[in-house]
């Protein structure tokens, strides 16, 4: 029985070596977290908008390719750098589905369809449009108990390590009015 416990530890022992062994290096990203003046002023347009629909396919970004979402976006309202020229703009983000294939890519903006929001854009050479900052250039809208607009925080934001000057910080739980005020403000300084 002492002769099964042995053979017993030693293959244990001798598989988790193994694993350890054959592990790969893992990778990761921090995101800095951006101010609301840095948001703001390095934004091509600042808009409140829905999504209407959307659709993953593979793309050549930063040399190598990936899946990135398409959405359709429909323009609602300017909040800042300009009247909206289109009714409707296409949003790129990463990550997506592509038949059995699918990529999360933590930290991008996650925008979910039928649902108004605040996005921050930068143009793309294409004319489609990013989120500038990511999931830090996203702010879903919801409707207060007086049934005025706040602004929460897109999704994958709770992996942006964000400081009291973070834009994420100071704008989520605002009232759309006041948020409008202080994107002013800020494209000011």
């Amino acid at each position: 029985m002492l002769i099964t416990d042995r053979r017993r530890f030693l293959g244990v022992l001798g598989a988790g070596l193994c694993s350890v062994g054959m592990a790969r290096v893992a990778h990761a990203t921090t995101l800095r977290a951006l101010t609301l003046e840095e948001l703001s002023q390095e934004s091509e347009r600042i808009l409140v908008g829905t999504a209407l629909d959307a659709s993953s396919h593979w793309a050549t970004v930063g040399g190598r390719r990936r899946i990135v979402t398409d959405t359709r976006w429909r323009v609602e309202d300017a909040i800042a750098k300009g009247a909206p020229r289109d009714a409707e703009v296409m949003i790129r983000t990463l990550g997506g589905r592509v038949g059995d294939v699918g990529a999360i890519v933590h930290g991008e903006a996650e925008l979910a369809l039928e649902e108004q929001s605040v996005l921050f854009l930068r143009n793309l050479p294409d004319g489609a449009h990013r989120v500038l900052g990511m999931s830090q250039g996203h702010y879903p809208l919801r409707a207060d108990t007086e049934r005025v607009l706040r602004l929460l925080a897109s999704p994958r934001s709770g992996e942006v390590a964000a400081s009291e000057r973070a834009a994420l910080r100071r704008l989520v739980g605002r009232r759309l009015p006041e948020a409008r005020v202080m994107i002013h403000g800020a494209l000011k300084k």
